[in-house]
């Protein structure tokens, strides 16, 4: 009796590097998963090749149309620049969440799908040149966040910081971690993709209403090995004699905790250069918050997570010195530069940070708007 050989191969194909433009989002190549069946008894050999079900698409030129159920008719076309997480495939259908966090379905042939990345677990050795991060510039729309005297919106604030930080992250760099010097140089490689939540490309330059859920899918769909939401904080409580920064990391995950732990380090060292009379809460420094009657994170982005995240509130926008201060560069980059080193040291080290506070339970209101009044953002 003849014998037979089954081999069978599993290729995830992974994005490749096509240009710089590409990788500021990541790469638009879709993967697929192929399988070869080889007989000795049959020179036949049969390849079969399945796109790609999970992953992140960007709304391509023109915008995209969403439609409520798979093979419905379109219900809205979604502005052009937005990124969204795709959860799962059903032939040419793709499912993702939308801005306002609700389910809709999209036509795979409509976009390129970015697949989900593997993440590689953090610490020394790790290859900066496949990380994928994703940075989450807060509020948005409507939901202006903290406002300052002179009318500065946090909001837009939140997004310069954010494309700076992206911009460090997609270069090479050289760091010096003593004295939080960032310069251009190979000592540090660029990472394989950055993605926005609220990308400049989208409308009003980035400045558009987004669900937490819609913004965690994007996380959590394209494998990031890290999230950073950038906020700016309100209503400071003491004067204080370092910045007030706060980071908060998910009470259910160490690795955030040390995220949130390194970029607290980061934060103090860049705007402590700064002269002006800071002001802060009662605590700061790596905090966490959790639901007094779940004892889960209290923060839905937080909750939400499935890859090391972190909330970063670096200074106190209603504090006229402060808000003076931010409209610098100067600040905008040190602000940068602090997160930069604080997701390449989490990345390449097991630095545990410092300044870890044990969980507050928390009962206040989070300060989010609701998006049950959201409006998804129209391709003009």
């Amino acid at each position: 009796m003849a014998r037979f050989l089954v081999v069978l191969v599993l290729l995830i194909a992974a994005c490749g590097a096509s240009s710089d433009a590409a990788r500021m989002v990541g790469d638009s190549t879709a993967a697929a998963t192929t399988t070869t069946v080889t007989s000795t008894a049959a020179t036949t050999t049969t390849t079969t090749t399945m796109p790609a079900a999970e992953g992140v698409v960007i709304s391509p030129p023109g915008g995209l149309e969403l439609y409520e159920f798979a093979g419905d008719k379109p219900f809205a076309t979604l502005h052009e620049g937005i990124a969204m997480g795709v959860q799962f495939r059903s032939g040419d259908w793709l499912e993702v969440t939308d801005p306002c966090s609700n389910p809709a379905w999209i036509l795979g042939s409509d976009v390129d799908l970015i697949p989900r990345a593997e993440p590689a677990p953090a610490g020394p050795g790790f290859d900066l040149s496949n990380a994928v991060i994703v940075l989450d510039p807060g509020h948005g729309g409507r939901d202006w966040g903290a406002v300052g005297s002179t009318g500065m919106r946090e909001s837009q604030l939140n997004s310069d910081i954010a494309e700076r930080a992206r911009a460090l992250l997609l270069a090479g760099n050289d760091i010096n971690f003593t004295t939080g010097e960032v310069t251009s140089g190979m000592g540090y490689r660029g990472v394989e993709a950055v993605f926005l939540t609220r990308d400049p490309d989208g409308p009003e330059g980035g400045d558009f209403e987004a669900g937490l859920a819609y913004r965690a899918e994007v996380g959590n769909r394209s494998g990031a090995d890290v999230f950073v939401s950038i906020h700016n904080n309100s209503v400071p409580q003491v004067d204080v004699e370092l910045p007030g920064t706060e980071v908060y990391y998910s009470v259910a995950s160490t690795e955030s905790r040390r995220l949130a732990a390194i970029l607290y380090e980061e934060m103090l060292l860049s705007l402590s250069q700064f002269d002006v009379d800071w002001q802060g809460g009662r605590i700061k420094g790596a905090r966490s918050r959790v639901d007094s009657e779940t004892g889960e994170d209290y923060y839905g982005l937080l909750r939400r997570a499935e890859t090391p995240a972190a909330i970063v509130e670096g200074a106190y926008l209603t504090n006229p010195e402060e808000e003076a201060l931010m409209a610098t560069d100067a600040f905008r980059i040190a602000y940068s530069e602090a997160l930069y080193r604080g997701i390449v040291r989490f990345l390449t080290t097991t630095d545990p940070g410092s300044g870890i506070n044990q969980p507050e339970r928390f009962v206040d209101d989070a300060g989010t708007a609701s998006t049950s009044s959201c409006q998804i953002p129209i391709q003009p």
